[in-house]
């Protein structure tokens, strides 16, 4: 055969895997993967899609802390996700002026957190860094204010000691770099760090997958080491518009703003069609009704004009509705077992197993359920159900056993060890009652595992419902 000789070398080439597509999202799912897998993942869980909590995010911030940058810095801007808390609490303890993005820039950019005059107290510097705490304690900015900053701290998925960073993939972190330099914010002296473990640097990342918009990082801080990055690449120089849409602009209200200031300044701001696949999450499309079609086939002219009929209409008829009732054998019209035996039974939903339980006690008769659900979101943990027994001193968290997963397989349930751990050294203060007799001090809870209790249906009492949950 003339072309026999090629025939073993396409044979091979069919039996090679094909290569992972290397893009950002496959370095994200590698990383978030890797700190779920190995046990290196701390709440909010799971980290899929997040900028990570990791295990040792104390000790790279303690480690910032020591370095001269951080110490001569007297404006911090850092980024308001979870691993970055130990750096937010940092600078309030030691008098720098904090500032911290708004959340997604859904309602503002930049809030400078101001703490009451005394309130220095670890408690308050912990609430007033996390993300409720920030609405109360933070003094909103726009863009046409005057801010200088002197060190600027950004979560990251990955990174590279060539500087390449990695974010989550919504472009949050990048967008506010782009608006800190139209402010004037950001000098050429201003380094930018970020925290991360150990797992998530590379030696080196590709190049073809970072473009101008990218911020470059100069400093990464581990919990075991602190590494000065080559700067491959040049930092933006501001928004650029051509990669944004005008559906991100409706998301973000600060940027459309800043695109009203650039055009009365006579400055091109074409923006593209749509957001690039991936950097923004799409409205999930509508699910088309099933239309019911008619027993008969076309063949026998059902809802068709067919020779010799008159054709009314083209819309095929509707399907003759089923009887609930059936005749006895007397006659008489009546629901029986005969019109019920030929229906099948929608089979019951399985009620959910209570996994564990765990109990919290010395609550002040004066705390509110809402105020235990915002310490408990706070610290990521997620009960299924809550029993309130709030009066009383104490409430119940049930946590069901997991079912099947629908997405990541590889995500693990919570377990009692990590809840108990998350939950150490939790305190409220007591709210609600008149203001004579509102606690002062935060009051230290109680946390330990419980024998499982009948718990509510999920429907019926949810934890993350307003109501309060059912009561047993």
């Amino acid at each position: 055969m003339q072309n026999g000789d090629e025939t073993p070398a396409a044979t091979e080439t069919a039996k090679k895997p094909l290569p992972e597509e290397v893009t950002k999202q496959s370095f994200r799912q590698k990383i978030w993967r890797h700190l779920e897998t190995n046990g290196l993942a701390m709440f909010p869980r799971p980290v899929y899609n997040r900028i990570p909590n990791f295990k040792g995010a104390l000790e790279a911030a303690a480690k910032l802390a020591e370095l001269d940058v951080f110490k001569n810095a007297n404006t911090v801007k850092v980024n308001p996700d979870k691993p970055q808390e130990p750096v937010r609490v940092l600078c309030l303890e030691k008098h720098k002026t904090l500032y911290v993005p708004v959340p997604r820039l859904q309602s503002g950019f930049l809030n400078r957190i101001v703490l009451p005059e005394g309130e220095a107290k670890p408690g308050t510097l912990r609430k007033a860094v996390s993300r409720n705490g920030m609405e109360s304690f933070g003094q909103p900015l726009t863009i046409e204010d005057s801010v200088s900053l002197d060190l600027v701290v950004m979560g990251s998925v990955a990174v590279s000691k060539e500087g390449y960073r990695i974010g989550k993939g919504k472009g949050y972190g990048d967008l506010e770099f782009g608006l800190m330099m139209h402010m004037k914010a950001i000098k050429p002296n201003t380094l930018v760090v970020t925290t991360v473990h150990d797992c998530q640097v590379f030696d080196t990342l590709p190049a073809a997958l970072f473009g101008p918009h990218d911020v470059p990082i100069d400093i990464i801080v581990t919990p075991t080491q602190v590494i000065e990055t080559q700067r491959m690449s040049q930092r933006p120089v501001g928004i650029l518009w051509h990669l944004l849409s005008q559906r991100r602009l409706e998301m973000m209200p600060v940027l459309g703003q800043l695109r009203d200031i650039e055009m009365l300044a006579g400055r091109s701001c074409t923006l593209r069609e749509e957001d690039s696949a991936g950097e923004e999450e799409r409205a999930r499309p509508r699910r088309q009704r099933r239309r019911t079609r008619s027993h008969k086939s076309h063949s026998e002219g059902e809802g068709n004009t067919t020779e010799g009929e008159d054709g009314k209409n083209n819309k095929p008829r509707r399907p003759r509705r089923r009887s609930t009732k059936s005749l006895s054998k007397d006659g008489e019209g009546r629901e029986g077992k005969e019109g019920r035996e030929g229906k099948p039974k929608r089979p019951r939903r399985p009620r959910p197993v209570i996994d564990f339980t765990v109990k919290i006690s010395n609550i002040s008769p004066n705390t509110r359920v809402r105020d235990i659900k915002s310490a408990l979101f706070e610290r990521g943990v997620k009960p299924h159900v809550m029993i309130w027994k709030g009066f009383r001193g104490f409430c119940y968290l049930h946590f069901f056993k997991p079912g099947p997963q629908k997405g990541e397989g590889d995500i693990p349930a919570a377990n009692m060890d990590s809840v108990l751990a998350a939950l150490a050294q939790m305190s409220v203060g007591g709210s609600g009652g008149a203001p004579d007799e509102r606690e002062e001090k935060p009051r230290l809870l109680t946390v330990e595992p419980a024998p499982p209790r009948h718990a509510a249906a999920p429907a019926a009492a949810p934890a993350a419902a307003e109501a309060p949950p059912a009561v047993h």
